[in-house]
């Protein structure tokens, strides 16, 4: 039976200035053939909700999926939170069965917490990108923790109410890193990954400009990866303690209550390159 999926992002992918992975964690998770993708909820982190939302209609399209069904988050509302409600519903219908990825800001679990205390019981996994463990240093210079910060509050209600919670931190991405070399190679790939190529250009040459990086950190990607195929990940129980102070940093050790989550790290850097690879050109030769 397919594992019940669903990628709760802030898919800027396309957006100029916005960053491409979770576009790429999204073909990711839809390249494997044991899951099915029961929807996609967007929230902010990224850029602004009313761009995501319509973004990411827009980027199903175009990958070949619009029969997924796309929900409209909230910033602040989880009464008018049509995201939160779908993850409640589902949650319901798919109890034990249903797992989360979670890309962006975690507002759309806090408030669909809020509409169902219960909410986090029903759901098996939740595989997080964000927050980091030490400061986020890219040749010099310091990267500021977007994901888990921008909503310290929500983030710290999944982080104390979650189960089995998996969390690829900004620290643990460093080690996945792109080449731009590599990545010139899909212009030799199926119509798919061509496509996947002039459309992520973009992304190579922000990153050279601003951290003068010959490539790119897939960020989201790892998340995925870490979820459906852990064999690729050594998978470290840490005990985290978050607070309010911590966490508006996107810091996952404070003062907190303490918790054990996975933070994964990758095995063999080349073979999960690789892999991910590979799950390109399998979404490509589906469509």
């Amino acid at each position: 039976m397919a594992r019940k999926l669903i990628i709760d992002c802030d898919n800027a992918f396309s957006i100029d200035g916005c960053d491409i992975d979770d576009g790429l964690a999204i073909i990711y998770a839809l390249a494997q053939k044991d899951v099915e993708v029961l929807g996609i909820s967007t929230t902010f982190g990224n850029n602004k909700l009313d761009l995501i939302y319509p973004n990411t209609i827009s980027f199903m399209k175009n990958i070949g999926h619009p029969e997924i069904p796309v929900f409209k988050g909230s910033e602040d509302s989880h009464e008018d939170n049509e995201a939160a409600r779908f993850l409640v519903e589902m949650a319901k219908k798919y109890e034990g069965d249903l797992s989360l990825l979670v890309l962006g800001s975690t507002t759309n679990l806090y408030h669909a917490w809020l509409l169902d205390n219960d909410f986090y019981r029903k759901i098996k996994v939740i595989s997080l990108m964000g927050g980091i463990t030490e400061p986020l240093i890219i040749n010099g210079k310091i990267l500021n923790e977007l994901n888990l910060s921008c909503n310290y509050r929500a983030s710290l209600n999944v982080l104390e109410h979650g189960r089995n919670i998996i969390i690829a931190t900004g620290n643990t991405c460093l080690d996945g890193f792109f080449t731009r070399e590599r990545f010139e190679r899909l212009k030799e790939g199926n119509d798919f990954e061509r496509w996947l190529y002039e459309n992520s250009l973009y992304w190579f040459n922000r990153e050279k400009c601003v951290f003068d990086n010959h490539g790119i950190y897939i960020w989201d990607v790892l998340a995925a990866a870490a979820l459906l195929n852990p064999d690729l990940f050594i998978e470290n129980l840490v005990e985290i303690s978050p607070d309010e102070e911590s966490m508006k940093k996107g810091l996952l050790f404070g003062e907190g209550k303490k918790k054990k989550v996975i933070i994964p790290k990758i095995k063999d850097v080349d073979e999960y390159i690789d892999h991910v690879y590979e799950q390109f050109k399998i979404f490509g030769e589906r469509q």
